[in-house]
């Protein structure tokens, strides 16, 4: 009896953090395509697939949709020009921009996203989700184990897209890949991330003023509706007390209650794919943006009453990890304006390093070239079922610092989506989607006709 009462207690015992864990469901939830990550690619893609008939399922870790304009706060558009000076990227992109502006609220920006996404029947939106691992077998991605407040289940669809800014999803099926400037030999080190902070009582009538005679005759700066940008030789005089931050020319979002958004602090040595690095690296930033404020009172024009109101909740990281794809965009390709066969979308950015180490600069000029970004780039190498729509596809580190924006990461996502539905359809994986190019014209013409642009 004695040996039966140990046995009973041991099996309990080993069983105990078994029962502990949040059981996932037997019955599996189905989509024709999952979006992990609602960036701003994730919500275009997700749309796109929607639209083109499939049932989509997205899911995103915080409790709202898009990243680094709704949780960095970058309220300002990047925009890619054409020729002539207007937008450059169309289709879901152009939608947002009409509604939101080149800059805009944030918290507005939130609303308008969940709107957007709901107004969708065929998408079903899970926030505050994340993705505990892939579902694999053999080289294909069937999906991912989820988890919202205790609960886990697994969503299954043919194909599944990563939209997250870092690639997490990617990384841990197990995708190649590299980080920061790594393939480059000098270091694994990555572009300076950013804080952005809001203050008050800013004359903008005096900073538009200031800009438009000290900073634009000399190219330093410009005035574009609410969004401004200058300050260089003002903010060279600022010394940061901390050698791992420093603060550049000054970029500005004026809000509609006339509060501004400034984005100038540079972060150096912040590994984005480190929670402990991230978690750091915010902390020293946020001590140090009082100090930043009250430099500005005293010396840059229009921000002599100006107050310190909020940080933004989380850093703006602008580069971590580049997913290896069936084709690796360079530097050259942009420099060259390449038009690829299997062309998805176009951009024209300029190369924009920020620097990985205090004191570095740019070896590329801020010009811009109208170039083209190839399918091939949002399919993952060695790994079926599963495309990349954000910052980390498949690009060198100094492409990357190009196609990083958001109007760029939103063409990705939408032509994910859109590439997406094509597999589902006709009941192929991309990696033999790709082989037949009738389908990625059929791609590319659908992209065409819902307003998407893919030729320069």
């Amino acid at each position: 009896m004695r040996r039966v009462v140990l046995l009973l207690i041991l099996v309990f015992t080993l069983a105990l953090p078994l029962l502990a864990q949040p059981a996932v469901y037997q019955v599996p939830e189905r989509a024709d395509v999952l979006v992990v990550g609602g960036s701003p690619g994730g919500i275009a893609a997700a749309l796109a697939a929607a639209r083109q008939g499939r049932s989509v399922v997205l899911i995103e870790p915080r409790p709202f949709l898009g990243t680094v304009l709704t949780g960095a706060m970058l309220n300002t558009f990047d925009l890619n020009h054409r020729d002539d000076g207007g937008n450059l990227v169309e289709g879901i992109f152009a939608e947002v921009f009409r509604a939101l502006g080149l800059t805009f609220d944030p918290r507005a920006a939130r609303e308008f996203f969940a709107r957007k996404v709901a107004s969708e029947r065929r998408i079903r939106v899970y926030l505050s989700t994340q993705f505990l691992h892939p579902v694999r077998k053999g080289n294909a991605v069937l999906g991912s184990i989820v988890q919202h407040r205790g609960r886990r289940w697994m969503i299954l669809a043919p194909v599944t897209i990563d939209a997250t800014d870092d690639g997490d999803f990617a990384a841990a099926a197990g995708a190649e890949y590299t980080l920061g400037r790594e393939e480059s030999g000098i270091d694994r080190l990555m572009q300076a991330a950013t804080l952005v902070f809001r203050v008050g009582g800013v004359d903008w009538a005096a900073v538009t003023d200031y800009i438009r005679k000290k900073d634009k005759p000399f190219r330093r700066g410009g005035v574009r509706f609410g969004y401004a940008w200058g300050y260089r030789e003002v903010v060279k005089g600022f010394r940061s007390p901390d050698p791992k931050i420093a603060a550049v020319d000054l970029n500005l979002g004026r809000q509609p209650d006339g509060t501004v958004w400034v984005n100038s602090l540079q972060l150096f040595g912040v590994d984005g794919t480190s929670r402990a690095s991230r978690k750091d690296a915010y902390t020293r930033a946020k001590r140090l943006v009082p100090a930043f404020v009250s430099y500005l009172r005293d010396h840059a024009p229009g921000f002599e009453s100006a107050y310190l109101i909020e940080v933004a909740p989380e850093l703006y990281i602008r580069e971590t990890r580049h997913i290896k794809g069936l084709y690796v965009l360079s530097a050259g390709d942009i420099l060259t304006h390449r038009i690829f066969w299997d062309r998805i979308a176009v951009a024209s950015y300029p190369i924009d390093l920020h620097p990985y180490k205090p004191g570095e600069r740019s070896p590329f000029a801020p010009k811009r070239r109208i170039y083209t970004i190839p399918l091939r780039s949002l399919i993952v190498r060695g790994i079926d079922n599963l495309l990349v729509a954000s910052r980390a596809f498949s690009a060198t580190y100094q492409a990357a610092g190009s196609a990083r924006v958001v109007p760029t990461t939103m063409a990705m996502g939408e032509a994910a989506g859109v590439t997406a539905a094509v597999a589902v359809e006709y009941r192929l994986t991309p990696h033999f989607l790709i082989r037949r190019k009738e389908l990625v014209g059929l791609i590319q013409l659908r992209l065409q006709d819902t307003g998407a642009r893919v030729d320069p």
